[in-house]
């Protein structure tokens, strides 16, 4: 199984838009006026059917499924970003910018089969991570189930699969972050790998970190 490591340079050509970015989890609800009407669809488009899914707490999607007014949609926004305000004393918020910047980065790199970026395995990972300093390729052969056909008996076959891997040194996380995955084991490196097939790639391990960087992000 071979192996080859490269070094990816996602910075450029992310435009930073952050006026814009700050306003958007507010607009599906000033767009409904200031009345009482429930905002429950609006609440589903802007956060769980979005790439801002990928930051919710399990307590944040339980409340959000019991919001019911602008009001309240409007008051869960502005708490939700207020927890990750890195410095709530410092203008505008710098984790809002950031995961505006990897969304717009993610729609562009890693769409497939007519699903936006952010919303694959891979968009999670670069919103949740950042841009992975090292990249892994590899293959992996696995078993596959044949059914056979025109009568012919069912078979069990060799299939080839490609494997992405991305490698994050835990010494350069965020500190947050960082002091979970040592609580966690003493590796030097964090692992994500995913499967590449040709209309959908996913993720095979790593998953745990990346709950990990949910709760990070959290201001406590």
């Amino acid at each position: 199984m071979g192996e080859e490591a490269v070094r990816p340079n996602m910075a450029g050509g992310i435009r930073a838009r952050w006026r814009l970015a700050a306003a958007l989890p507010l607009l599906p609800w000033l767009a409904l006026g200031c009345s009482s009407s429930p905002a429950r669809s609006s609440v589903s488009l802007g956060f769980a059917d979005g790439p801002i899914r990928w930051l919710l707490l399990p307590e944040e999607q339980r409340q959000l499924r019991h919001l019911h007014t602008n009001r309240e949609a409007v008051d869960f926004t502005e708490e939700f970003w207020r927890r990750r305000d890195p410095d709530p004393n410092s203008p505008g918020n710098e984790f809002s910018k950031t995961f505006y910047e990897r969304v717009e980065a993610a729609d562009r790199l890693y769409s497939e089969n007519g699903t936006r970026g952010s919303l694959t395995d891979r968009g999670r990972a670069l919103i949740l991570l950042g841009p992975p300093p090292v990249l892994r390729y590899s293959q992996k052969k696995v078993p596959a189930w044949d059914p056979g056909k025109g009568g012919a008996p069912p078979v069990v076959q060799t299939h080839t699969l490609s494997l992405e891997s991305w490698v994050y040194t835990v010494e350069e996380l965020d500190s947050a972050l960082k002091k979970l995955v040592e609580e966690k084991d003493a590796r030097p490196e964090i692992v994500l790998v995913f499967a590449i097939d040709p209309r959908h790639t996913y993720l095979l391990e790593g998953d745990e970190y990346l709950e990990m960087a949910v709760r990070a992000a959290v201001r406590r």
